[in-house]
């Protein structure tokens, strides 16, 4: 008995001796804990940018289907397109049945770049913002699409782009992952034949 009370003492003899970590294995330890906290922040910060493209591309899309909305709303109403801006395409002046004119027109003023506005004039004076945020959409070339173009007597052709504004009240300079491209054609339901 007294045998195995001395191999105890013995083996917690060497034990406490050795208590504690050697210092390749707390670098070892440290090195390892440092590159599972880098990816789990990086993991972090991918699935941050990611939500915040997805809230961008639904924001984008939802205006695009409320303006789109209005748009249409306004110029199947119409009985004749009375004149239309052939150069640039961005307005359209309209008849409506109760023959009052409206023109719809985009401006997108230098001060304010990529804020531009898409607004109706009326002829009794009124002016009603139908969409903000609008810019043109640009081909491969860097032209500028009409925003307007007259297809038939009676149908139009509306294109433009919608995208979320930046946190300052404007638009980003690249918000192409985001952006809604809309382009839809449209028949005066109220046209004579």
């Amino acid at each position: 008995m007294q045998a195995d009370m001395k191999t105890l003492c013995r083996s917690n003899q060497r034990h406490d001796a050795r208590a504690g970590f050697t210092l390749t294995e707390l670098v070892v330890a440290s090195s390892m804990s440092t590159i599972v906290a880098a990816g789990v922040m990086t993991s972090f910060i991918w699935c941050l940018q990611q939500a915040s493209l997805c809230t961008k591309i639904a924001w984008s899309q939802k205006e695009a289907m409320n303006t789109s909305g209005k748009l249409t709303m306004y110029i199947r109403n119409a009985s004749e397109v009375v004149d239309i801006d052939e150069v640039e395409g961005t307005w359209v002046e309209l008849r409506f049945p109760d023959g009052t004119t409206g023109r719809l027109v985009y401006s997108n003023a230098v001060a304010e770049l990529r804020d531009g506005r898409l607004y109706i004039q009326r002829t009794n004076g009124t002016d009603l913002i139908v969409a903000r945020g609008l810019t043109e959409i640009q081909g491969d070339q860097g032209y500028t699409t009409p925003m307007f173009s007259k297809t038939r007597n009676n149908a139009l052709r509306v294109a433009y782009r919608v995208a979320e504004p930046a946190a300052s009240g404007g638009r980003d300079a690249n918000d192409g992952p985001y952006a809604a491209n809309v382009r839809f054609g449209v028949c005066l339901r109220n046209a004579e034949e």
